[in-house]
């Protein structure tokens, strides 16, 4: 794994990483009633939480993804949103389980289907990889 290593894979990988984390942020927030729509879909939270999720999260991935990339507080940013992705890879595996199907909400409205539960599960697997890749590197670099 020495391309791990090479600081213009980890440029690169931290730079994707922020990108798909403030696309995702920006289109929910343009679209936050359908996105709200998606979160209420996998029957989780209650309805009094649905809202505050749908307002606040967007400007959380947008926000941890400049933190990326500009080094404020670039290990925080990594932990919450491998935090983030994982628990919402754990409300995907809930979701299939039950047999619902979801819209994801993730980069604006899809058609909710069984597919696109497992279609986002398998695109957060990577994100997911580098995310915690990236933050060990950080915990690492202390």
């Amino acid at each position: 794994m020495n391309f791990l290593q090479n600081r213009i894979v980890i440029f690169m990988l931290r730079w994707a990483l922020a990108a798909v984390f403030i696309y995702a942020g920006m289109t929910k927030l343009s679209t936050s009633q359908n996105f709200s729509d998606s979160i209420a879909s996998f029957a989780i939270l209650p309805n009094s939480l649905i809202n505050l999720l749908a307002l606040g999260l967007p400007p959380f991935e947008i926000l941890a993804g400049l933190a990326i990339v500009t080094d404020i507080q670039r290990r925080p940013a990594l932990f919450g949103l491998a935090a983030l992705t994982f628990i919402f890879m754990i409300a995907l595996g809930s979701a299939i389980v039950r047999g619902i199907s979801i819209d994801c909400g993730c980069f604006g409205s899809e058609k909710p289907s069984a597919s696109a539960a497992w279609i986002a599960l398998g695109r957060d697997i990577p994100i997911l990889a580098v995310a915690i890749l990236l933050y060990l590197r950080e915990v690492r670099a202390d």
